[in-house]
């Protein structure tokens, strides 16, 4: 089902008729309306899950006197929830899973892009949304045209990218905050050629698509851009688990910066002890 399909044309029903609230009429900036959850759609792609322990601590310090309204925008049709699943989840588990009436500021005119966006833009502003989560919110609203080529990027080298329900599959990227990293230091050429790299050298192996080896792989690619030969890597890294690049990179204490352990790893791996080819001298600072 796309949540991106245009008005229809055909002629609708009234708004008011399709709700049970007489002699109501939404406009923007929203209107102050008490709903039930029967009539609230929830769940779109650019929101988080529920997570059944953010609803338990919500009930757990439920205040009624707090309760702030649900956001909800109605499109095509439907009341869908913006921002509020989870206090919706709480208000349903008290009342022993049964719908309820609830407070709701009701937007109208709003596409899904807007929609995504305005959710990025309410959860932002709390801290609540972890980073994939925040991401994966702009991807569907279209607003941030870097994030937006990241995940083109990643999608045209053959990777998709996980950012809120991973499954550990081959080729699947879960990792978000070494990702853009990687992105914003090498630009968006150099970051895809990083990326067919990886896949040449372990064919999407998950352990090859954490976030180590693309810190490692960010520094690594951008201090050797111009003397490294792609072929020459994919046929040396082939050959090594990236488990043990991780392993080896974790107990090198001899700095505090990450990228910087894992990166020599793989200088060390890429020169190796195979007679012919160019060897790459060490050129990393600090």
């Amino acid at each position: 089902m796309s949540y991106r399909k245009k008005r229809s044309s055909s002629k609708k029903e009234p708004l008011e008729q399709q709700t049970t609230i007489p002699e109501v009429k939404y406009h923007n900036p929203g209107v102050s309306r008490d709903l039930s959850t029967a009539k609230l759609t929830s769940g779109l792609p650019y929101q988080r899950p529920v997570e059944t322990e953010d609803v338990d601590k919500l009930i757990a310090k439920w205040n009624p006197c707090l309760l702030t309204p649900i956001v909800v925008s109605f499109r095509d049709g439907n009341f869908n929830v913006v921002d509020g699943q989870h206090r919706i989840a709480a208000m349903r588990r008290m009342a022993g899973g049964g719908d309820v009436i609830v407070p709701c500021i009701i937007y109208t005119g709003l596409t899904y892009e807007q929609e995504a966006e305005l959710y990025y833009m309410l959860d932002r502003t709390r801290g609540k949304l972890r980073l994939g989560h925040a991401t994966k919110a702009l991807v569907e609203s279209g607003a941030d045209a870097e994030i937006i080529d990241v995940k083109q990027r990643i999608e045209d080298a053959g990777f998709t990218w996980a950012l809120d329900r991973p499954t550990g599959e081959p080729f699947e990227i879960a990792t978000t905050r070494a990702v853009i990293n990687a992105y914003r230091l090498l630009g968006g050429a150099a970051f895809s050629r990083m990326l067919g790299l990886i896949a040449g050298a372990w064919h999407g192996t998950p352990s090859s698509l954490k976030g180590s080896i693309f810190s490692g792989m960010a520094l690594f690619v951008k201090t050797y851009e111009t003397e490294l030969v792609d072929q020459t890597f994919i046929k040396r890294l082939s050959a090594v688990d990236p488990d043990e690049i991780i392993r080896r990179g974790k107990v090198d204490f001899s700095t505090n910066k990450a990228a910087l352990r894992f990166a020599r790893v793989i200088l060390s791996k890429y020169n190796g002890h195979q007679r012919g080819g160019r060897k790459l001298p060490y050129r990393f600072k600090g």
